[in-house]
């Protein structure tokens, strides 16, 4: 097994994958006590509130005795390092196999503190992580009090200090796109970049998408591979003829030079546009480029539908069989707590489902009832036609033209632009962070997905419990991590499996 830490762990999706490619969690460190909880259930087999010694707060305003105020603080609010539980050991033996509670920042600082320097005598494999970057900027004013614009800098820091062979940076797409500061423009993904490669690392960078490896989910992602210089070096000489060798070479090289870059300097490749590129190489190779063989919403969810009887797919197999969970297994179907909607949602959802089933005038049938118009009865007509002699389930919920027209009409509409009915034979859309974006696709499950339902979308087994309350809202927003959440923000154990297993074929084809 290969040594691997995580930071920003999240609920655990990182983790469970990269077990499976081969990787033994060293330790983990994520700032949601929520999160925690379901991390530490799952990836640990322990419960938080047992005060187990593979728990340790990083800092808290409470005592380990004080549990479950420790399980309802926003750990952001202050910088107090109160109650510390990482004790002066620069080896980190105390650390082993635990989750770490708290602000990474004050992790950094306790590592710097106890003079932490490359512990494992450089035998690290991987430090893999998530931290927001998308205003991160090493040049200009960059607000160095804003939390989120200098992770990506203490995350850095943090592996100077670990000294892993490989670091594995995992972002959303919009890390791609120019941010202006003091008049000038930046990209967050190329700061980054430099800020590794100015601590020794030799960035490669891509745009990826988890439906190409195995998830059911068109979810696109900024995946950054930062390889220690001595094994890029290695991996150069076995892949010499490479281009995208060749650019990273010379990146670093201007980097260590101080020359002023550019971001044309540095090329990031899409998985959608450099296909030949990701052939298992210097880039991941995927389960499938066709799109026949994409694992779809059907694929992922099917078999929870309460009318008939549907069989789990292969899909499901496949994930419960590859991802083991160390919670104690308890009987039946954990997370699976349907919605109570009103009738007038209800419609709202059933008039989203019919949507995707009109040929051509969805667009119209949208703008007509966002204008708050009466859908003419001729389009109507043909709507209604079309879905009779398709012999479309949905066609059978309404016994008369004029009853569906009747429907039709009487729907309201919010004013969000997001909301949508899940499509059965395709991949399910991205947004999966707040539950009322999107609907079931039957028209017998008029409702939002269940957290079980999103997170069989994000290739999480059936055995993987998620705790802690299922939605939150108001002021808890900024801090509180719910099920929901945890789920939409989880890096999809499928896709970390492929990035994990493509890690452990390049340091095992240089022999490091």
């Amino acid at each position: 097994m290969r040594k691997h830490i995580e930071l920003f762990a999240g609920c655990g999706g990182m983790a469970i994958g990269m077990e499976s490619a081969g990787f033994e969690l060293t330790f983990a460190n994520e700032v949601s006590p929520m999160a925690s909880n379901t991390f530490a259930h799952n990836v640990l087999g322990v419960d938080i509130h047992e005060q187990s010694e593979k728990v340790k707060w990083i800092h808290s305003r409470y005592s380990r005795e004080q549990y479950e105020n420790r399980l309802r603080e926003n750990l952001l609010s202050h910088k107090a390092d109160e109650n510390c539980e990482i004790i002066n050991d620069p080896k980190l033996s105390t650390l082993e196999k635990c989750l770490l509670v708290g602000d990474v920042r004050h992790l950094r600082d306790r590592f710097a503190e106890i003079g932490v320097s490359d512990p494992y005598n450089g035998n690290l494999d991987l430090i893999s992580g998530g931290p927001p970057c998308q205003s991160f900027s090493l040049a200009g004013k960059r607000e160095l009090n804003n939390y989120k614009n200098s992770l990506p800098l203490d995350f850095a820091e943090i592996c100077e200090m670990l000294n892993p062979k490989v670091v594995l940076l995992e972002n959303v797409k919009g890390i791609l796109s120019a941010f202006t500061e003091n008049g000038a423009k930046y990209y967050a993904w190329f700061e980054v970049a430099k800020a590794f490669a100015m601590k020794g690392f030799a960035p490669v960078c891509m745009l990826i998408n988890s439906k190409y490896f195995g998830v059911a989910q068109n979810r696109p992602r900024y995946i950054m591979l930062a390889f220690r210089l001595d094994i890029f070096q290695k991996i150069s000489i076995e892949y010499k003829d490479n281009e995208i060798i060749k650019n990273v070479n010379e990146f670093v090289a201007k980097v260590q030079k101080n020359k002023k870059l550019q971001v044309a300097d540095l090329k990031y490749y899409d998985i959608e546009k450099s296909t030949d590129l990701f052939n298992g190489e210097i880039l991941p190779e995927p389960s499938s480029f066709d799109k026949e063989s994409w694992y779809s919403v059907f694929d992922a969810i099917d078999d929870l539908i309460s009318k008939g009887d549907h069989e789990k797919s292969g899909y499901i197999h496949r994930i419960n069989t590859l991802f083991r969970t160390k919670s104690e297994q308890t009987q039946g179907l954990q997370n699976h707590n349907t919605r109570n909607h009103t009738g007038k949602i209800k419609d709202r959802f059933l008039f989203y489902q019919i949507l995707n089933h009109i040929n051509g005038q969805k667009e119209v049938i949208l703008k007509e009832k966002k204008n708050g118009r009466v859908i003419s009865s001729k389009l109507i007509k043909d709507i209604y036609n079309e879905l009779r002699n398709s012999k479309h389930e949905l066609s059978k919920i309404f016994k008369s033209g004029k009853q569906f027209e009747e429907f039709i009409n009487s729907v309201e509409l919010t004013k969000k632009h997001s909301q949508r009915a899940l499509i059965k034979g395709n991949p399910s859309p991205a947004q999966l962070t707040i539950p009322d974006d999107i609907c079931h696709y039957s028209p017998y499950e008029n409702r939002v997905l269940t957290v079980r339902e999103m997170a069989r979308i994000q290739s999480f087994p059936d055995s993987f419990v998620f705790r802690s309350k299922e939605t939150t809202g108001g002021k808890n927003r900024s801090y509180e991590v719910p099920q929901y959440t945890q789920v939409g923000n989880a890096v999809p154990p499928k896709m970390a499996y492929h990035l994990g297993e493509h890690i452990v074929n390049l340091l095992d084809k240089i022999r490091s």
